[in-house]
């Protein structure tokens, strides 16, 4: 369990394959994103170790955001079936529905700009959902981008932390910081 959480460990696991890398790293980034639950930060870290850190962004937020299409498809297919689901009294897939085309792009792009919102929830709401999948796919490329250019940033600083304490303190910090604002104003709204 030590390797999977370790960004150096990745990062040479992925050194292995030479040239497949790029195709192991968006597949492990697809696999992530379907699954839903399991944290992409160690591999968009070890993506910008082994590529560089624009590469390692570019190939971890297309990894990230063709597995999120790829879920849309799979929960939609799998659970859009489901009597109990199209006919839910969710409160939460009511007023989704409900919303306009870009109403619910909005949503959706909020809540994939809200630090430690899994992925793979935000994913199921829409899939279960009357939004479209163009409008999911826009708005999940949109809102991806900063988060993985913040797993990218912290994951490569954690690789090398004793040149990049300073740099990986602050944006903790900051990522503290926006988790501490967005709970006030949920705390607010309730």
């Amino acid at each position: 369990m030590d390797n999977l959480i370790n960004v150096d460990a990745i990062a040479e696991w992925l050194r292995g394959f030479g040239l497949w890398a790029v195709l192991i790293s968006l597949l492990l980034n697809i696999l992530i994103s379907i699954l839903g639950v399991v944290p992409s930060l160690f591999l968009s870290g070890a993506n910008a170790v082994v590529f560089g850190f624009v590469p390692g962004f570019l190939l971890s937020l297309t990894g990230e955001v063709l597995g999120a299409a790829i879920s849309f498809w799979l929960y939609r297919w799998g659970f859009g079936r489901l009597k109990q689901v199209r006919e839910s009294s969710w409160v939460w897939l009511q007023r989704l529905n409900e919303a306009g085309p870009k109403r619910q792009a909005m949503i959706v792009l909020v809540a994939r700009l809200t630090p430690l919102v899994p992925s793979g929830v935000i994913t199921f709401a829409a899939a279960v959902s009357r939004m479209s999948f163009a409008g999911f796919f826009i708005v999940t490329l949109l809102g991806k981008a900063p988060s993985i250019a913040l797993e990218t940033f912290v994951g490569h600083d954690l690789y090398r932390i004793n040149e990049n304490y300073p740099r990986l303190l602050v944006s903790l910090l900051g990522l503290l910081l926006i988790y501490v604002i967005v709970r006030k104003k949920r705390g607010r709204r309730e």
